[in-house]
């Protein structure tokens, strides 16, 4: 007797999609679900891995933020007038009041913990949902902290 067996494709999700889902899962140890509707990988935000979410020219201030404090952190671009970074990060920390609101002040906001992001597939993308700086599993995330901090400390440097 023989045990027939079905494939990511034969249930309507394509195979390459299956493939990126666990590359995320697997390597990345991020817990990813398939939207087979519309062919999605999807990263639940809260447990393993959270974002911060701003502008482009902003988030490339912030980037840099990072990079000068030898830390680097996922980003994805979102298109969009204007575009928005998405900065991966790990679990959210608990914040002051006076913390939350300067974020806000400065549009940088967040996701409901156990809510979905769209995860963009590696290669080139011109218009849509692409990586700006990818994922690498020999990295660990930053700190939802150091990422706050890098926020806070670029706009204590524009002030001056």
């Amino acid at each position: 007797m023989t045990a027939s067996s079905t494939t990511d494709t034969e249930q309507g999700v394509p195979a390459d999609v299956s493939a990126l889902s666990r590359y995320y899962t697997e390597l990345l140890c991020w817990p990813t679900t398939i939207d087979p509707s519309v062919g999605e990988v999807r990263l639940r935000l809260g447990d393993t891995v959270d974002a911060l979410i701003m502008r482009a020219g902003f988030g490339g201030e912030v980037n840099h933020q990072l990079v000068r404090s030898m830390l680097s952190a996922p980003i994805i671009v979102v298109p969009g007038r204007p575009d928005d970074w998405i900065f991966l990060t790990q679990p959210r920390t608990p914040m002051r009041d006076s913390t939350i609101a300067h974020l806000v002040s400065l549009q940088v906001g967040w996701k409901e913990t156990g809510s979905t992001i769209v995860l963009p597939a590696f290669g080139p993308a011109v218009s849509e949902l692409r990586w700006l700086a990818q994922p690498n599993a020999d990295l660990e995330l930053p700190s939802w902290a150091a990422v706050v901090g890098a926020v806070r400390r670029t706009t204590s440097i524009r002030a001056w």
